[in-house]
């Protein structure tokens, strides 16, 4: 428990501080959560509004344009929540507390501390957009895109050439001006205006993984060394946190619940923990494997195993805290029934 939260204060910090430079670059508002709200410093305009400006003039849609389908953002919204209610290693936490009482203040408290983490998220993500489109539009977007020269000479741009080592970022001067023109080439307007002025019609950023977006913040606004130091040792333990917790959590699920619990209740102490041992070898190959080929990027990936919890593990949770009639057999179908519609 306490390697849990010393985890969670260098994840907490390693994510606040670039995100407190960064909004303190764009806005002068050390929160980000506030900045996101306020002026964009260089020019005195909504920060939200500069955004929008950038995005559309790019061929893309406003950042903060209207979902056409609120219902359907309003159940995503709420599978999240319930999901998380759902996690099998969020919920083991509650058996670390001494007293109902304390399970309560141990749940009020953890809203807090993720809310800290949620709400510097938009302001993380709106910033660095920004950053990135005014880096590959020096000049703003009615000037010139940024030229290869440029990226190879200018310090600011060796984020590029280090991510592009990495093969998740990548960029190809398609029609040889000597300038990498970034911009949405499914966009016929927006085609039309970048032939027009000379920039060709496809997009020349090839290749930018939005899973490297948060690693890469600090570097892309150009921080000191120790922010980009401080945000890779965040990176390792939230990797590790959760993967402590998930292991723990199947390793345990598999050798006690369903082996001991269900199939051999006189299986010994030793039996159960080789059985514990097997269980996290093949969950660590597994997720392994959908490491080295995910099934989307990061964000689509958690909200499948978020919508998982919510539709099997969540309903029997709340079904077997709330209702006497529920049994083995019910609850394992109803779970079975989640996952297969899921």
């Amino acid at each position: 428990t306490y390697t849990q939260v010393a985890q969670y204060c260098v994840l907490i910090i390693a994510y606040t501080i670039p995100a407190i430079f960064i909004s303190l670059q764009l806005t002068g508002n050390p929160i980000p959560a506030l900045g996101l709200f306020g002026d964009y410093a260089a020019t005195g305009e909504p920060l939200l509004q500069k955004l929008d400006a950038i995005v559309t003039d790019l061929g893309f849609n406003e950042y903060t344009a209207h979902h056409s389908n609120t219902l359907n953002m309003v159940l995503f919204t709420l599978s999240l929540m319930i999901g998380t209610a759902g996690l099998p290693h969020v919920i083991m936490r509650f058996f670390t507390v001494p007293t109902v009482s304390s399970a309560r203040w141990s749940a009020g408290w953890t809203l807090v501390f993720i809310a800290l983490l949620y709400l510097t998220a938009p302001a993380v993500g709106a910033m660095a957009r920004l950053n990135i489109s005014e880096m590959m539009w020096p000049n703003g977007t009615s000037g010139d895109p940024v030229s290869v020269e440029m990226m190879d000479t200018d310090v600011k741009y060796d984020w590029m050439a280090t991510w592009q080592k990495t093969g998740l970022l990548n960029w190809e001067d398609k029609n040889g001006d000597g300038r990498i023109a970034y911009f949405n080439d499914k966009n016929a307007e927006t085609v039309a205006q970048m032939e027009a002025a000379g920039w060709g019609s496809q997009n020349e950023l090839t290749k930018f993984n939005r899973d490297i977006l948060v690693l890469a913040n600090p570097e892309i606004a150009n921080l000191p060394g120790w922010v980009i130091a401080l945000v890779a040792a965040g990176g390792l333990a939230a990797a590790l946190s959760t993967a402590a917790g998930l292991l723990l959590a199947i390793s345990s699920a598999v050798s006690h619940d369903l082996l001991k619990g269900q199939f051999t209740p006189n299986m010994t102490e030793k039996g159960e923990l080789m059985s514990a041992r097997i269980a996290m070898a093949v969950a660590i190959v597994v997720a392994t494997y959908l490491g080295l080929n995910p099934p989307g990027f990061a964000a689509q990936t958690v909200a499948l195993a978020f919508g998982l919890a919510a539709a099997s593990i969540f309903p029997a949770l709340m079904m077997g805290i709330f209702s006497t009639r529920v049994n083995n057999a019910g609850a394992v179908a109803g779970m079975i029934a989640g996952i297969t519609v899921t």
